[in-house]
């Protein structure tokens, strides 16, 4: 496999981001003034727009603004503002040792290297240019900057450009793996939690039974065919990404779900 593309999603691949923080804020902040609830309405409506328009699920500022309005409350503070404050204290964990030289190592070898991600430009891009990540990545896509949020087929495309090789890295199934896979994307579940190490396999129980209850537990929708959950690789680390995809280069790369992979 000669080098393309490489994707990663952002939030549980990448990094963990505060914006939740932001959120636990304003509810606390409320909760002072005698309003309960917040956060947990803030993202009721979050869970019921992934299902109506997802990428209005995505744009806080709206679904906050909604609720405070609904309330009959004013803003207590702008959360933009607030987030870059929680980005300023340092507050931002990056997931995985050794993800900057993993990044290098990958463009070194030829990977274009992109972060595709559902949140939108003005909640990411802070968190990135806080930790020096907007400049050591190729790129960063958001979900209004394509229009449509994983896993719709557009995002992989807007990722994968005009290169022949894309692999997609992330921690979910249904927008990482089910749509990198539907899109003829090499496909990696990147989890420390996951219960094998290299290519995947649709006859193994434990990654049948692993991939069943990691869907359960994320809410994931049911797919048919039931193969598109399947990644092509499982990965704990960011250095065991690097070291697969880099060997691909230069050697084959057993596929769990050749049928979505873009070479067999």
């Amino acid at each position: 496999m000669a080098p393309g593309v490489i994707s990663f999603d952002l939030d549980g691949t990448l990094i963990q981001g505060p914006f939740g923080r932001v959120l636990t804020d304003l509810q606390d902040t409320l909760a002072a003034a005698g309003v309960a609830g917040a956060k947990t309405a803030i993202q009721r409506r979050h869970r019921e727009l992934l299902v109506t328009d997802p990428l209005a699920a995505y744009d806080w500022d709206a679904i906050v603004g909604g609720y405070l309005s609904d309330a009959g409350l004013r803003p207590p503070f702008d959360l933009i503002e607030r987030l870059n404050e929680h980005v300023r204290r340092g507050e931002t964990r990056i997931l995985h040792e050794r993800t900057f030289e993993g990044i290098g190592a990958l463009r070194s070898a030829g990977w274009r290297v992109v972060v595709l991600t559902n949140g939108w430009r003005r909640y990411q891009e802070p968190i990135l240019r806080g930790i020096g990540m907007l400049d050591a990545v190729d790129q960063l896509l958001t979900a209004d900057d394509i229009g449509l949020p994983k896993p719709a087929a557009e995002a992989f495309a807007a990722a994968r450009g005009g290169a022949t090789e894309h692999v997609h890295v992330g921690d979910r199934i249904d927008h990482d793996i089910v749509g990198g896979n539907r899109a003829g994307a090499r496909t990696v579940l990147l989890r420390p939690d996951v219960p094998i190490q290299g290519a995947g396999s649709d006859d193994d129980p434990a990654v049948i039974d692993y991939l069943r209850e990691l869907a359960e537990r994320q809410n994931a929708l049911p797919v048919e065919p039931p193969g598109l959950t399947i990644p092509d690789y499982f990965e704990t680390s960011m250095s065991g990404v690097v070291d697969a995809v880099i060997r691909s280069s230069t050697e084959d790369w057993t596929a769990g779900n050749s049928v979505c992979s873009t070479t067999s």
